[in-house]
């Protein structure tokens, strides 16, 4: 498994036997939900390519992971998840899936506002349900039953892809599913 971390943007070929994964979902008062979400990827699928927007430095725990040469780079970090979050999403014939993890905010560390909690995460959950609507994406979103506007979110990918959309409750649940739709 190779984790790649913002901002430097590598050309991937993923495979069914190593499909890319992006972790999308609440950074900032998020706790570090990615890190566990990766070794969950780990334990189901060693090989898999795993693309994080994490701010990780090189002495994180999974930093043994990690690309390298470590992935600095000028380009703007939105620059590098909308790319990633294409290719994994949205790029045919890719073998990847986008996985959005919407985890309650952290109480040890809260996010530091001024704009609300998860604010990014329902901007892109917002652009993944017009694509969705629009054309085929490979998408799945798992997370806390109590997450603000969960109601809403599920309401509007069930309408864009015209059948209910599935919640996953557990990390391994959400990632078994993530697979499935990265090899399809």
């Amino acid at each position: 498994m190779t984790i790649y971390v913002p901002k430097k943007i590598v050309q991937l070929t993923p495979t069914h036997s190593s499909p890319l994964l992006f972790l999308a979902g609440p950074i900032r008062g998020g706790g570090d939900w990615q890190a566990s979400m990766a070794e969950t990827i780990i334990d189901q699928e060693p090989k898999a390519l795993i693309t994080c927007p994490s701010r990780w430095t090189d002495s994180h725990r999974l930093a043994r992971h990690f690309y390298q040469p470590f992935s600095k780079a000028d380009n703007r970090q939105l620059e590098w998840e909308r790319h990633y979050l294409h290719q994994a999403g949205r790029e045919r014939d890719t073998p990847g899936c986008v996985i959005f993890w919407l985890g309650p905010e952290s109480e040890q560390s809260p996010h530091p506002g001024p704009e609300p909690y998860a604010m990014d995460t329902r901007r892109e959950i917002g652009k993944f349900t017009a694509y969705t609507e629009m054309t085929q994406t490979r998408v799945v979103v798992g997370g806390d039953r109590a997450f603000h506007g969960l109601d809403v979110i599920l309401f509007e990918f069930s309408a864009a892809s015209k059948e209910p959309f599935t919640f996953y409750e557990t990390m391994p649940e959400v990632v078994s599913a993530a697979l499935t739709k990265a090899r399809q």
